[in-house]
């Protein structure tokens, strides 16, 4: 074979192995981004025409809704609850923070008839609690809870969900005794941790009262 037979080889080989060296790389490049990106996730009901939707900061959380109405009673309201008070069965365990305050110039936490719950442990976990939160807002009616502590998460959920209008809570700080004097003034019966584990909530363990009014250190059943 002439030399210009073996220059074409070489030619064409090192073309050939050059070819593959670069779509060796290209190839590698692309898998390594591949494995880089995050997962392709469809997100359900979503259309890029959307809006990009609103999310609640911890400051907007804990500011009440510009169009929904204020909370606060009206003088005749306050008059007629100082009357009631005088008269009312109380309990020296008040609102477990100010977040829960629905008049602000008396600093009362006032729920109408709403469905009692008296626990008999401390409640760490919002998930504790959902079956209560459901019960409540179907009923369309505010929920007291009464128990020995609350984790600040806790709180800060109910309370945002209240100040936001979702649903409002009224969460007691009460020890044993004051447990005992709720549950035998309210007819509720005392949920454990494990009732609220396994969601077991019949009708008879919730109590009810006519008015609930709290302050930071008593809370006043109010019967009419």
């Amino acid at each position: 074979m002439d030399w210009w037979g073996i220059g074409v080889i070489l030619a064409v080989g090192i073309t050939v192995v050059a070819f593959g060296y670069l779509d060796d790389r290209r190839k590698t490049r692309e898998r390594d981004a591949a494995m880089a990106a995050p997962p392709q996730r469809d997100i359900p009901r979503f259309e890029p025409t959307h809006s990009t939707p609103e999310y609640l900061n911890e400051l907007t959380a804990r500011q009440r809704p510009h169009k929904l109405a204020s909370t606060d009673l009206s003088e005749l309201t306050r008059t007629d609850l100082k009357a009631a008070q005088a008269s009312a069965a109380s309990v020296a365990a008040g609102i477990a923070t100010t977040s829960f305050v629905t008049d602000g110039p008396t600093g009362w936490a006032v729920a109408t008839d709403p469905v009692v719950a008296v626990l008999s442990g401390r409640v760490d976990t919002v998930r504790e609690l959902l079956p209560l939160l459901e019960r409540a807002q179907c009923a369309k009616r505010p929920l007291v809870l009464a128990a020995p502590g609350f984790s600040p998460e806790v709180l800060d959920t109910l309370a945002a969900n209240t100040v936001q209008g979702k649903q409002q809570c009224l969460p007691v700080v009460v020890n044993a005794e004051q447990a005992e004097r709720l549950s035998a003034l309210t007819l509720a019966r005392p949920l454990s941790h494990s009732d609220l584990q396994a969601g077991w909530l019949p009708d008879e363990a919730l109590g009810s009262i006519d008015t609930w009014l709290s302050d930071r250190t008593t809370s006043w059943l109010i019967a009419y």
